[in-house]
Formats: structure tokens, sequence, C-alpha cells
């Protein structure tokens, strides 16, 4: 498919249509605190699995779009970060609306939103055809490594517990190996249940994990006394907000390659991309001493890099198919759903598709500018006052109709239920649900991948071939790398603490 047919089809009525519909949606359940945008984009994978490839993966990638900008209107009216990535909003934002500047702060929000993920999609653009020709460097060896490097990375950057990262990546991967061996056709774990021989179905699994698993989490957080958030006149805010953005175009540029470089790396995500942009950002100011206190460069740098992680996660997942967070880990799950393969194939099995999404992506984050001015700031002013004992059975409900129409049974609402309840339970204490879902996702594919290099392997008569191919090598050694980076910081944070802890029994004695 040429880019003009590629073009034609991303901006197909019906295509818009569903980007529009999907980019507001995601952004107003990114403005609920502790509603994250994995919860979004897995509440609609029953919706977009019968759907065109095209237009159900471009619903996911606009919700993406959409929550991760989303996040921060909670985190400027109510000083409650919709998600960890927006956490630094609140430093500037926060205290801007208390000094009657909020609607400064969500037009700054929304504008660092739409600057950033526009420079995400148009990296992701240019980079993903030269990333897919060097994938067809790799076969079964690398893939395998390349699968072992994302559980090894993303596991290991969960909450800062290296162990229960791993472990629930553990998990993840053992509840993938119910059902029927893909090679063999040999039954595993089932347990003599004829039901479990068709192995646990990924999208009730994942709607368990992240959405009934937060909401009984949510319901179960003290709400405390929530005030209704108001925004305020402010006439002259947009002119505001885009004066600072000519003025400050060195806070865009370095937020947005900071945001897409973090993006590409498996496990960063947008809480490591926002922060460190804000604290670059606040480095490099000459009155670094002001942030905290209402500047719009801080709402700029953490938005900014947050959108522009998008692109970024996207392409390791498209390219190589190792996904750069949660949200592209799902998308991942969709795209292997529709039969799909990350890498070359996406860009010749004439199709077009890759193409299409990157380009209705673009369309996605260029319309969440006049989308978020003149809709979803309103809406999600209004949704921020709506209690959780309402917002919570509203999503069950939508969750369970979903699980049930992937399989049209009962069995995919069992599913969803008890992923959910083992999710939460698990996340009391301390696995989270990423790299569990993430080991559902990766698992069968580093089986597959693993199974095809022994089997060459065997016929080669060297079992060497799996680790000591050039490609191999080097991606063993950033699989090391990943697991002892967690410890040597650990490690480096014990020694500090006890340095000062010893300066105090001196400085005391």
């Amino acid at each position: 498919m040429s880019l003009a047919q590629s073009i034609a089809a991303a901006t197909d009525p019906m295509v818009l249509m569903m980007i529009v519909l999907a980019t507001v949606f995601g952004a107003i359940i990114g403005a609920l605190p502790g509603f994250s945008s994995v919860m979004a984009i897995s509440l609609l994978l029953p919706v977009v699995y019968p759907m065109d490839p095209l237009m159900g993966l471009l619903v996911l990638g606009s919700i993406y779009m959409g929550a991760m900008y989303g996040d921060a209107n909670a985190a400027i009216l109510l000083n409650i970060p919709g998600t960890a990535s927006s956490l630094p909003t609140t430093f500037d934002g926060f205290p801007m609306t208390r000094q009657g500047r909020a609607r400064e702060a969500m037009l700054a929000a929304l504008a660092g939103s739409v600057f950033g993920g526009v420079t995400g999609v148009l990296v992701l653009l240019l980079s993903f055809g030269a990333l897919a020709e060097f994938s067809l460097r790799f076969g079964p060896q690398e893939y395998f490594w390349l699968t072992v490097l994302g559980l090894t990375t993303i596991a290991a950057l969960s909450e800062g517990n290296m162990v229960k990262g791993l472990v629930g990546g553990g998990l993840g991967i053992a509840i993938s190996l119910i059902g029927l061996d893909s090679y063999w056709g040999t039954p595993r774990f089932t347990f003599g249940q004829s039901s479990l021989m068709a192995g646990i179905h990924l999208i009730p699994a994942l709607l368990g994990l992240f959405c009934v698993s937060q909401v009984f989490a949510s319901l179960a957080a003290p709400g405390g006394d929530r005030r209704a958030p108001e925004i305020g006149p402010q006439k002259d805010a947009l002119h505001r907000v885009l004066r600072t953005m000519v003025r400050r175009w060195d806070v865009m540029l370095r937020s947005s390659a900071i945001g897409v470089v973090i993006g590409m790396l498996p496990g960063a995500g947008g809480p490591i991309a926002s922060t460190i942009s804000y604290n670059e950002t606040r480095r490099w100011d000459r009155d670094s001493s002001s942030f905290g206190k209402g500047r719009v460069e801080g709402v700029f740098a953490s938005e900014v890099a947050n959108n522009a992680m998008v692109g970024g996660s996207l392409i390791p997942m498209m390219a190589l198919g190792i996904p750069g967070n949660v949200n592209a880990a799902v998308i991942l799950g969709a795209l292997l759903s529709f039969g799909m393969r990350p890498g070359m194939n996406l860009m010749t099995d004439g199709s077009g598709i890759a193409m299409s999404f990157m380009i209705g992506l673009l369309i996605s984050s260029i319309l969440l500018a006049p989308l978020g001015y003149f809709l979803i700031i309103r809406v999600s002013t209004l949704v921020l006052r709506i209690p959780r004992t309402y917002l919570a059975p509203t999503i069950l409900v939508f969750a369970t109709v979903g699980a049930y129409s992937v399989t049209n049974s009962m069995y995919g609402v069992v599913i969803m239920t008890v992923m959910g309840i083992g999710g939460y339970a698990f996340r009391r204490i301390g696995i989270e649900a990423a790299p569990i879902g993430l080991g559902m996702i990766l698992g069968p594919i580093a089986e597959r991948e693993f199974t095809s290099s022994m089997l060459i392997a065997h016929a080669q008569g060297s079992y060497w071939s799996i680790a000591m191919r050039p490609i191999s090598l080097v991606l063993i050694a950033l699989c090391l790398l990943s697991i002892a980076t967690p410890l040597l910081l650990a490690l480096r944070s014990r020694r500090a603490a006890r340095r000062r802890a010893e300066t105090t029994a001196s400085e005391q004695a």
C-alpha cells in the first residue's frame, strides 16, 4: 500500500470518528485518580477484538494518547495525580490553581501533551522502517533473548522491588502455559478440567488484572473530602501559554527528546520520563528556586515528556516486538490477536496497516488540541466530581460484558473475576499487575521462540547456537545489565544512607 493509500485509510470518516471518541474516552479515564491508561486500554480490548485490525489498533493507540494527557487534569485541579506519570505535574500545576491560574495550567498541560505527542509519533514514523529492516537479522534465538530482555527489564523496574517484579513476571508466564502445548498438543496445568484445555484467554485476563483489581483498590482507598474543582476565568490564559511555548522552545525540545528516549527503553515508562524531564528543566533554568511555586515550564516539562513517551514506547514494540511499557504491551497483545507480527512483516504484508496506524496516531495527537480545548477540559472537570461508588459498578458492568462477548460464554467472566481477585490480592503484598500481565503476553512468545531455537540447535548438533550468535550475545549482556542495575542502585542507596547515619551520629556526639 502506498503512502497516499495509507493516508486515505487513516483519514476515512469512520476511522476519524473512532479516533475522536477513543481520544476523548482515554482522556476522561486518565483524569480519574487511580484509573490508569492501562485500565482504559484493557477495558476497550473486547470492543476492538472483532474490529478491522487498523481501526482496532487506532482505537487503542488513541486511548493511550488521550489517557497520557488526561491524567494531568486531576493533578492540576485536585493535587491528585491520575497516574504516577503526572506526579511532577502537581509540583507546579496545583500551585497555579491556588493562584487562580488553573486554566493556564490546564492549557499548558494540553499544549505540552500535543507537542510531545506529535514529536513522539514523528520519531516513530521516521525510525520504524530502519529498525524494522534491522529486525530481519533476527532469528528465533534473537527473538527469544529479546523477549527475555523485555521480561527482565520491565519486571525489575516494578515499584522498585526487583524480586517481587520477577515473581510477578514468573506468575504471568506460568498462567500463559495453561492449556495445550502449542507445538506438541500436550495438556499442561489443566488439572483434569476440560475448560482449561483452551488456555487462559488473554483479553478477559487483562480485564481482570487491570480493571477489576484497580476497581477493588480504588474502592478500598480512602476517598477523603473532595471539593468540586474550579477552573476560573483567566481570559488571557491561552495567549500566555503560547507565548511561553515560543520563548522556552528549549524546554519543549529537551523534554520531547527525553520522553522519546525513555519511552524506547523497555520498562522505563512515563513516571521516569516526566520526572527526569522536570528535574533537567529545573536544573538548567536560571531561576530554579521558583519551580514548585507555579512555573508554566514545570507543567510543560512533565507533560511534553509524558506524551512524547507514547511514540517512543511503540518504536521497539512495532519494530522488534518488545513493548516499551505496559500500555505498549497490551497493544502488542491486540496486534498478536489480529494475527500480525511485529517487525518487517508489518511493512511488507501489503496491508499498509503499520503506516496507516502511525498516521492515525499522528492525527490523534493533533486532534487532541481542539478536543481538549473545547471538550475534554470541561468534561474532565465534571467527571472529577463523580463519586467512586458510582464509577466502580459502571466499570465492572462494562468489563463483564466485554469478557463475556470475547468468549461467548461465562468462561471469560470467570477468568476475569479470578484474575481480578488474584490481581488485587497480589497487589496487597506488593506484586503489581503490570509484570503479571507482561508475563502473560510475552511468555508464549518466549516459549515459541525458545522451542524453535532448540529444534534448530538440535538439527545443527550444537546447543551453543542459542547463545553464541553476535546479536544474542549483546542481548544477553543487556539482560544481565538490566538485572544488575537495580541491585547496584539499591546497594548505592544503602551505602549513602549508612554514611548519612554515621555523619549524623558523629555530629550528635
